[in-house]
């Protein structure tokens, strides 16, 4: 008898003990869960830094010094030196009234009349307008690196014409006229992996649509030059 005693007493002993076991994977659950917690934070604290700085960045783009700290797109030397080599190229060969050249610091544009560049119509070029695509290819070439993205567009002129034959057709004008210079450029020697093309038909004007003179200059391909982010 004393020995069944003494056995259910050690057994009701254990049984005592097993609320620790409960309690342990309890804190255990518990420590797993702040680690995910603490994990998430870090994570969105990462993600409001990189908003801020990308908003930083935004708001000093205009400004040389703003964009220099924040580590925005800077003012290329190189860049600047071939907007000023095609001012005198357009300038020494008389294409002013075909060739309208503008820099911001960071980025410059060239337009060029569809008149100078295709035969009417259509997106063959002229041959006279080959040297001219050339020129501007190899001084891209030339500061390949210091460029972050070319892209050339396409535009129509508005005729009034707002059929659904007639919309297509500016479309698509718009398009290959933009393609044909982009493969040209290329080639060329001028490589196509920071190159797109754009078609706005005759939806991006610059000037009225109303006189011949201002749809000629409605009438054109740009190439937009974008410096290259530091």
């Amino acid at each position: 008898m004393g020995r069944r005693g003494s056995v259910e007493h050690e057994v009701e002993k254990d049984n005592s003990d097993r609320w620790l076991l409960t309690y342990a994977d309890m804190i255990t659950l518990l420590l797993a869960l702040f680690i995910i917690m603490y994990g998430m934070s870090s994570v969105d604290s990462q993600k409001v830094k990189e908003l801020s700085q990308g908003l930083e960045q935004a708001l000093n783009h205009g400004s040389s010094k703003g964009s220099e700290q924040s580590g925005g797109i800077l003012p290329s030397d190189n860049l600047e030196n071939v907007y000023k080599s095609l001012q005198s190229y357009v300038k020494e060969r008389n294409l002013e009234q075909t060739i309208d050249l503008s820099s911001t610091g960071t980025s410059i544009t060239i337009r060029m009349r569809d008149a100078m560049l295709f035969k009417p119509d259509t997106a063959i070029l002229q041959a006279e307008s080959k040297p001219i695509i050339e020129e501007i290819s190899k001084s891209l070439e030339a500061i390949y690196g210091d460029i972050h993205h070319i892209t050339i567009t396409g535009n129509t002129a508005d005729l009034g014409n707002r059929d659904a034959y007639n919309e297509a057709d500016s479309w698509q004008l718009s398009v290959n006229r933009a393609v044909t210079v982009l493969n040209y450029m290329t080639s060329i020697g001028l490589e196509a992996e920071k190159m797109s093309i754009e078609g706005n038909s005759h939806y991006n004007p610059i000037a009225t649509n109303d006189s011949e003179d201002g749809r000629a200059k409605n009438r054109r391909v740009e190439i937009t030059i974008t410096g290259r982010a530091n």
